[in-house]
């Protein structure tokens, strides 16, 4: 199977169960393989025939700022997952997310390292007032999910002041009040940001899909 290889990425964020790892970020290195064929884009030189790396990494970066994991072991169980429902071209993940901090003066770092395929996250799909949902996984903490919303359709805000949310569109077209929604442009809202929101319409004549991370897990 071939590669596409993102070695070394690096972030300071909120990962760990102690009292002092919640209050204060810490840095964690992270390391990708990510399997699929490259035959296509080699011979053709398109990029969307092949994984934007540059797109991975900031998704990737996006869920450990977002999600303030207490175990890595969930970190690259739901990064794996996420990757390979937003990616279908991808076959295969597998990450190694390294705590340089974890064991200091013991040890250089504690890491945990796992590898995915599709069969690990069979998918389940709701039809929904708007189109469906597909879920991609449901840990305690977090849900993961596609919205594919049909042309004409529009998918109502997030209400509950409680509920967090990291979003991006993955792909076809969306708006508000208008306005365009970039796609593979990480945002979020809930929360302590907690708003009215807007609807998020799809005017045009296909399908538009965005992933969303929910906290606590869940579908209005």
């Amino acid at each position: 199977m071939d590669l596409i290889k993102i070695r070394g990425l690096e972030i300071d964020c909120i990962v760990g169960v102690r009292p002092l790892e919640r209050e204060r970020e810490q840095r964690v290195h992270i390391d990708l393989a990510l399997g699929m064929d490259l035959s296509k884009a080699g011979r053709t030189g398109r990029i969307a025939l092949t994984c934007d790396y540059d797109q991975i990494a900031e998704e990737v970066l996006a869920m450990l700022r977002f999600r303030r994991y207490h175990l890595i072991e969930m970190a690259t169980e739901e990064l794996t997952a996420m990757l390979l429902g937003v990616h279908p071209a991808l076959e295969r993940v597998d990450i190694r997310l390294d705590k340089p901090a974890a064991l200091d003066g013991r040890a250089r770092a504690a890491s945990v390292e796992i590898t995915r395929t599709r069969a690990a996250f069979p998918p389940s799909r709701r039809t929904v007032s708007f189109g469906s949902v597909e879920v991609i996984l449901e840990t305690r903490e977090a849900g993961l999910y596609l919205f594919s919303i049909d042309p004409g359709r529009a998918l109502a805000p997030t209400r509950d002041g409680a509920t967090r949310v990291l979003e991006w569109l993955v792909s076809g077209d969306l708006s508000r009040e208008r306005n365009a929604l970039p796609r593979h442009a990480p945002s979020t809202a809930g929360g302590d940001d907690a708003s009215p929101g807007l609807a998020y319409e799809n005017g045009a004549d296909e399908p538009a899909v965005l992933f969303r991370c929910i906290c606590p897990p869940g579908l209005e």
